[in-house]
């Protein structure tokens, strides 16, 4: 079992079976009833958490076994569920078809929702604050509060604001921090009554004034041997005296003190050289964002602002299918959840806080912010970068033994085997999207923690497992492509790109990202290519992407119109 602090004050350790190997079910909303089955059988010796309680209730521990929740979740349908749907037929037809289909719906009656009373709130008061800073903490946005730490992809997403990886830190306002004298990484003594903690800080604009923002569930002591001593553990600061809320503490005091602590930001690893070519980058407007009042006024202002390139030469056409995606800035919410479900499903490694701070992690799909206005009140922009498949692609044209080459239905291919690390392909890539091996990762981290044998459960067995030595980038899961082509050649079709669902686009709870044949007239990302509203980072250099985004459009008041 994994040694944590829990265990290690506890007189008894249960392991139970992981989600993925337990029985269970559940009514998301009224009438609505799903079944959840287990899709491997336990790794480890460990019991079904349900069946230990009815082991108990009978006090009996010989009664245990490992179908017995399932039973009981059968004869509990069958009383319940079953009987509340009212279909003709044995029960258990009733039973498999809701377990082939995953949930069953009934018809109930719509229950009356009492009235909401604001009576009740109006005898409440403000609780009193006291001078100084106010401490806010808050479950961390990868591990939560803690639980999510021994999980590699958790800890080394990027924080979907300021793009830290593997740690916490305290953050604090532009003005904050000039009051203060500090800067990124510099080390400051938070003090909440009688206990001060010392901690990394990180400026992030927008943040109000005279705050201090730090994220729970890190600095974990006992959390296996990847989630082990990362970042720094702020629980001893939550006291109930100068508490506000649970979370929230008055009266804090923060100070400057000496030491510096790297905190590894994935958002500077790959900006272009603005000294020499500044008023040139400034001109390249990678992130698109109108006013809805502009749009009115000009609806074809972005088709206005685009690069028409032409080529000297003949170009290629491509008769059938030719993949394509596109991404809608207005419904990215910048979740980050894409990049999560990228790394589960083609094998991406995980390579550790030193490594990141190198500028070296390994995540296909990322999400650039960027910011404009005041440091006080800016604007973000968060936009999803991958592989664009260029039809023009720079990175063929440069790899002496054609490890990355074009397929005839517009993928920009990779061939592992043959790649031999020059990465001549990273340096010419505009998109700065390719990835390098530059250890065999799975051994590098975590004392080897990802070669374990039962890690290899981890692994996708569709997707090649890369080696040190080798550049590898999306590859618009070409496994689910190459699973869609031989189905349509055993139904005798067509390939159907709209029966090609990607991973980052099955991830995203905002549908923003829509996946197809841009061949196909009436598909749906054939509508997002023509919208007028659509174009293509980078396209004046004549690389041809075949990603598309669409402008965000924002609904702003100017001064002058409020």
């Amino acid at each position: 079992a994994l040694e944590t602090e829990t265990a290690n004050l506890s007189n008894y350790i249960l392991p139970l079976h992981h989600t993925l190997e337990s029985w269970g079910d559940a009514s998301t909303y009224q009438g609505i009833y799903s079944l959840q089955q287990p899709v491997i059988e336990p790794i480890y010796d460990t019991r079904q958490a349900e069946a230990m309680f009815l082991t108990w209730a009978k006090a009996d521990p010989t009664l245990y076994s490992d179908i017995m929740y399932h039973d009981y979740l059968m004869a509990n349908w069958e009383k319940t569920v079953y009987t509340e749907s009212k279909v003709s037929g044995k029960f258990e037809r009733f039973w498999f078809k809701s377990l082939h289909d995953g949930v069953t719906v009934n018809k109930v009656k719509a229950q009356k929702v009492s009235s909401f009373s604001m009576g009740a709130f109006m005898g409440t008061t403000s609780p009193k604050t006291e001078a100084g800073y106010t401490l806010i903490l808050k479950p961390s946005y990868s591990v939560a509060d803690g639980r999510f730490a021994h999980n590699g992809w958790m800890q080394e997403l990027p924080h979907p604001v300021s793009k830290v990886a593997w740690d916490n830190y305290a953050a604090v306002s532009l003005a904050t921090s000039q009051k203060l004298d500090v800067n990124n990484d510099d080390m400051v003594n938070v003090t909440v009554g009688e206990t001060t903690l010392k901690l990394p800080v990180f400026v992030q604009p927008g943040l109000t004034d005279d705050a201090i923002v730090v994220e729970m569930g890190w600095g974990r002591k006992l959390a296996g041997p990847v989630g082990s001593n990362g970042g720094f553990d702020v629980n001893p600061l939550r006291t109930e005296a100068a508490a506000l809320s649970q979370w929230i503490m008055s009266g804090a005091k923060i100070e400057k003190t000496d030491g510096y602590y790297e905190l590894a930001s994935t958002q500077e690893h790959h900006v272009i050289d603005l000294e020499h070519i500044a008023e040139l980058i400034e001109e390249r407007e990678l992130v698109q964002d109108i006013s809805i009042e502009d749009y009115k006024k000009n609806p074809n202002l972005i088709q206005d602002k685009r690069h028409h390139v032409f080529s000297i030469t003949e170009e290629w056409k491509y008769e059938g299918v030719k993949w394509g995606m596109a991404i809608d800035m207005n419904k990215c919410i910048g979740c980050s959840i894409c990049t999560t479900s990228c790394n589960v499903e083609n094998n991406i490694p995980v390579v550790g806080k030193d490594q990141v701070a190198l500028g070296r992690e390994m995540n296909w799909l990322r999400i650039d912010r960027y910011y404009s206005g005041t440091a006080e009140e800016p604007k973000a922009s968060l936009q999803p970068m991958l592989c664009q498949q260029c039809d023009n692609a720079p990175c063929e044209n440069v790899c002496p033994v054609a490890a990355t080459v074009h397929s005839p239905d517009g993928l920009n291919d990779m061939s592992y085997n043959r790649c031999v690390g020059t990465r001549y392909c990273a340096n010419n890539c505009p998109y700065k999207v390719r990835r390098f091996n530059f250890f065999n990762f799975r051994d590098h981290v975590a004392n080897g923690f990802y070669q374990a044998d039962s890690t290899e459960f981890l692994h996708n067995p569709e997707v090649t497992v890369r080696s040190r030595g080798v550049m590898e980038k999306c590859t618009f899961c070409v496994q689910r492509i190459s699973e869609e082509k031989e189905l349509a050649r055993k139904e005798q079709r067509d390939v159907d790109g709209s029966r090609v669902v990607v991973a980052c686009q099955e991830a995203c709870p905002a549908n923003a990202i829509v996946f197809g044949d841009i061949n196909q007239e009436n598909g749906e990302l054939r509508q997002y290519r023509d919208h007028k509203l659509g174009y293509h980072v980078l396209e004046e250099t004549n690389v041809k992407p075949n990603v598309t985004y669409i402008t965000k459009l924002r609904n702003t008041h100017t001064e002058e119109s409020a």
